[in-house]
């Protein structure tokens, strides 16, 4: 590279010399330029070339995975066939952020030792966070993009599939804004993963609702694509950005406080394990996720934090 820096700098100096000394046409002028400009792209398309890959960036998008089933069983995420984690993450468990495929992706998860994949959905379709609209949609550009970090859920469907009843569980992947919290105040975000759950609310025991009306398979305050008969989705989507596709809220810092989950619509309790003595520290972000069954009397809360 260096041999290729000296060149372009006798070449310029020459090139230059040429240019004020000679009466030159045009074309000529013209001509010289675009030899400047093609020396200087070669020079950095060797930059390029002359850079070992363990100096390159990443080219990987950060995923944390989580095991959010409302079965006990241990599972392993893939992308297409590689798996990503080192160890089956169990039951409501979360990992680290790992490296993970960026772009167009296709994520499966196995159970324990099997093979078999017990969801696969693909993700994506754009480098970049893409503003979803009525000539683009289905399925939705947006996936996991490279720098950015992420959570990938699997969850219990609601529903199973006929085309595929392999197809058991469910794969939700969402955005993590890692932005620290205003002083004083934690980040806190919550999901609802219960398949035979209704609509949720969240929020301190005997206070004020934090979370409202939060739909199985979604989370509270996120931007909702709905989709016609065709599988379009509006024209514009009011407020979509990366940020609200699982949005954390900021609260006030809370110390071995206890929390309820009610029907949103009857305000009954539902019993529900682990929302005893939980504490959210300032600074810090934290997702609130629920599964199990009410069916079953099975619901739990489970707390995972987020860090880069």
């Amino acid at each position: 590279m260096l041999k290729n820096k000296k060149i372009m700098k006798i070449f310029y100096h020459k090139t230059t010399q040429l240019i004020f000394n000679t009466k030159l046409s045009r074309y000529q002028y013209l001509l010289f330029a675009v030899l400047l400009a093609i020396g200087f792209t070669s020079c950095k398309k060797t930059d390029y070339l002359d850079t070992d890959n363990a100096d390159r960036p990443p080219l990987s998008a950060k995923v944390k995975l989580v095991n959010a089933l409302s079965i006990t069983a241990p599972v392993n995420f893939l992308d297409f066939t590689r798996q990503i984690n080192a160890a089956t993450v169990t039951h409501n468990v979360a990992t680290d952020y790992l490296d993970t495929q960026y772009g167009k992706v296709q994520y499966n998860t196995t159970e324990g030792s099997n093979t078999s994949y017990k969801s696969s959905y693909v993700f994506g379709g754009s480098a970049t966070f893409a503003q979803e609209n009525d000539k683009a949609s289905f399925a939705g550009p947006n996936g996991p993009i490279a720098s950015y970090y992420h959570t990938l859920f699997t969850v219990a469907k609601r529903k199973p599939s006929k085309a595929n009843p392999g197809n058991r569980d469910s794969l939700i992947l969402v955005y993590d804004d890692l932005e620290a919290p205003a002083a004083g105040k934690a980040k806190v975000r919550f999901a609802n993963f219960s398949p035979d759950a209704p609509d949720l609310s969240f929020g301190l025991a005997g206070g004020a609702d934090v979370f409202t009306n939060v739909a199985y398979g979604n989370f509270a305050g996120q931007t909702v694509i709905t989709y016609d008969a065709n599988g379009k989705a509006p024209a514009t989507i009011e407020g979509l950005t990366w940020k609200t596709l699982g949005p954390f809220k900021e609260i006030d810092a809370a110390s071995a406080k206890d929390f309820t989950i009610r029907n949103a619509a009857t305000n009954t309790v539902i019993p529900v394990n682990g929302l005893s003595n939980i504490s959210f520290e300032a600074g810090k972000i934290y997702t609130v996720f629920i599964n199990g069954t009410v069916s079953g009397s099975t619901i739990t809360a489970t707390v995972i934090s987020h860090a880069k």
